[in-house]
């Protein structure tokens, strides 16, 4: 039997680093699918590490600086996070990145919220505010569809 883990990690102190943790806990919210298993990391590399064994899929959300329009979501292998590429982009889950693409028994995908900042502040900037609900609808559309078909994403 196929388990899929959807990680939000980030941290809420730091404005729009916090969304993969806020859309999660709504996604978590609704869930209905037995397969599927929603859980809130935040930056604790090790208790994410603890909590994927045994899962045949992973899916991360997090807030990702990536050169798109803000709020936007994009999907990315683990498997193309190797080990030589520089992760700038969210700097502080590079342990979580490079242990899953180790990992070859677990298949996983990056869903990469862009921020419009990161800095101290507690919750979202107001422009993420602004495109919640598309954000939300993106993410889950997204996981519904690497479910389904990862292939068409």
């Amino acid at each position: 039997m196929e388990k899929t883990i959807v990680v939000g990690i980030g941290n809420k102190l730091m404005m729009d680093d916090g969304v993969g943790i806020y859309v999660v806990e709504e996604l978590a919210e609704k869930n209905e699918d037995s397969q599927v298993q929603y859980m809130i990391g935040e930056s604790d590399v090790d208790y994410c590490l603890s909590k994927i064994q045994g899962a045949t899929k992973v899916i991360i959300v997090d807030a990702v600086y990536n050169n798109k329009r803000v709020g936007e979501v994009s999907v990315i292998p683990i498997k193309e996070l190797s080990e030589q590429k520089s992760l700038d982009i969210s700097p502080h889950n590079t342990h979580l990145f490079h242990a899953l693409y180790q990992h070859e028994l677990i298949s996983g995908y990056l869903l990469a919220v862009e921020p419009f900042s990161i800095q101290f502040q507690i919750g979202l900037s107001n422009e993420l505010k602004k495109l919640w609900t598309q954000i939300q609808t993106d993410v889950e559309n997204k996981i519904t569809e690497l479910l389904i078909d990862p292939k068409s994403v």
